[in-house]
């Protein structure tokens, strides 16, 4: 009976370190409230290796926006803080412009390139590698992108209750592109679900899922 019991034991702990071994392995990337960790290799490559070389091919839709508009030099800018949106964010702007949600999304090589190289301009900040750290210091500061609009970036989260110095939940950083007349329906904001990623060049912070890489841009169809 302790012989069976005992190799029960074995097996169990075998099909758990299996278990761990494979979710390692999957987490490339990090979903958190705060602050990602990573490789020094990693911290060494360029914004546009470190976006194309993930293994859970997160940023491929990102990647291939940046390949079509030709903007490969634009994202391996020195100093500068880029905020990265995933496949989904860009989907949800795929779909935006076709009347029915049983349509495919539009193909990106259908897009204007214009279009699309505007909306990436949205999401980078030149000539600043702003942290999580600077933006809970800040609370609030407006920045120029790169088309040169208004982009706010706030401090949320962290909370302290009254009466207690035990803060209540992780600081995190929110994104906001200011809305132009006659160019967008709305101002475009967005939590941040990883901060604080390093590149050879850059600062990156990837947009919580529910973003959307149009950005507030006045689309023809919204759902």
């Amino acid at each position: 009976m302790m012989k069976n019991t005992t190799y029960k034991t074995i097996a169990l702990l075998g099909v758990i370190f299996i278990l761990i071994a494979s979710a390692c392995k999957k987490k490339d990337y990090f979903v958190d409230g705060g602050l990602a960790q990573q490789s020094e290799a990693e911290k060494s490559m360029s914004t546009y290796d470190f976006l194309a070389g993930r293994s859970n091919h997160m940023f491929d839709s990102l990647v291939k926006i940046i390949n079509l508009t030709n903007t490969k030099a634009l994202v391996n800018t020195n100093n500068i803080t880029f905020y990265a949106a995933s496949n989904e964010a860009v989907i949800r702007f795929q779909q935006r412009l076709n009347a029915s949600d049983k349509l495919a999304p539009r193909p990106l090589s259908k897009i204007g390139l214009d279009t699309l190289k505007l909306l990436l301009n949205r999401f980078i900040i030149p000539g600043n590698r702003i942290t999580l750290e600077q933006a809970v210091a800040d609370k609030l500061k407006t920045y120029k992108d790169n088309n040169t609009d208004s982009i706010n970036i706030a401090s949320a989260g962290g909370g302290i209750n009254a009466g207690s110095s035990i803060q209540t939940s992780a600081f995190r950083m929110y994104y906001e592109h200011r809305k132009i007349k006659k160019v967008d329906s709305v101002n475009y904001g967005s939590d941040i679900q990883t901060h604080n990623l390093i590149t050879a060049n850059a600062r990156v912070h990837v947009l919580a899922n529910g973003a959307n890489f149009a950005c507030g841009l006045k689309l023809k169809y919204y759902r």
